[in-house]
């Protein structure tokens, strides 16, 4: 049974339902090795995921298993080596210059001279869309930064400034948000925090996410499905689905089922146990 603990709970877990029976990001088989000059990096092999149009896939995986580089391939920041690629039956690159295509980073990398207000803006700008001031106030409350619209960058903590990167991220409209570690340098209380403020815009939002994240209970806190890659070359050593319903809470953390599903999350990473979700 569905909680409640936001307003329209229930709508937006029936409209989740409905969305996640088509695919929204096919990846097929990708591949992509480096030349460096010590010879040739083979940073992923064979990867293939599904994610469901609206819903929200965590990707985990130790340092330097291809996690970012497969981001930036769904991002058409960078092109696969083989396989392919598929955003609502169209290529990342096709998806991004339609401006369908959302990105944060741990590093909210904000322009210091704008304020809050002008940052959120700027990615409308960059895109060539037109202004939209009533989209940039409610994306703003949207994500708790009502009152602080004329601030600048120097003025917020790092959670704030995080939340104005989501908020730019969001403000093209994009039917696929791409977040690498958006919180991975705050504090475990903060980042907690915000986790539940991530999976409150997510639900209003209606937009397809992929996480990658170092942090096992992030991931099954945020998550329908948690993809565990393996060491390099990066391949997908599991797909574990989260069994619970929505909103999460945060007492969850301390719940018995939640912790055996991040338990076995960390056997894959171990390399204890292979498998689907």
């Amino acid at each position: 049974m569905v909680q409640h603990g936001i307003p329209g709970v229930q709508e937006l877990a029936t409209a989740a339902e409905g969305r996640r029976r088509t695919v929204d990001i096919a990846v097929t088989d990708v591949s992509r090795t480096f030349q460096t000059s010590g010879g040739t990096v083979e940073a992923l092999r064979n990867v293939s995921l599904t994610v469901p149009a609206g819903g929200f896939v965590s990707v985990v995986g130790p340092s330097g298993c291809g996690k970012s580089t497969l981001l930036r391939i769904l991002a058409g920041l960078e092109q696969p080596t083989a396989g392919s690629v598929a955003l609502g039956g169209r290529s990342p690159a096709e998806r991004v210059r339609a401006h369908e295509v959302g990105m944060a980073f741990q590093d909210a990398a904000l322009l210091p001279w704008r304020t809050v207000t002008r940052n959120v803006a700027f990615a409308r700008e960059m895109a060539g869309l037109a202004r939209d001031d009533a989209l940039v106030a409610r994306l703003l409350v949207l994500v708790g930064l009502s009152g602080f619209e004329r601030a600048r960058p120097a003025q917020l903590s790092g959670g704030m400034r995080q939340r104005v990167a989501i908020a730019r991220a969001l403000v093209t409209r994009p039917r696929l948000l791409l977040l690498d570690e958006p919180f991975g340098a705050l504090d475990e209380l903060l980042r907690e925090n915000l986790n539940m403020e991530l999976q409150r815009i997510w639900m209003a939002e209606e937009v397809t996410t992929v996480m990658v994240t170092h942090s096992v209970s992030e991931a099954v806190l945020l998550s329908d499905t948690v993809v565990v890659m393996g060491s390099r070359p990066g391949h997908v050593a599991a797909v574990v689905d989260v069994p619970f319903p929505r909103p999460r809470k945060p007492e969850l953390l301390h719940a018995d089922d939640f912790f055996h599903v991040c338990t076995r999350v960390k056997a894959v990473l171990r390399g204890e146990g292979e498998g689907g979700g």
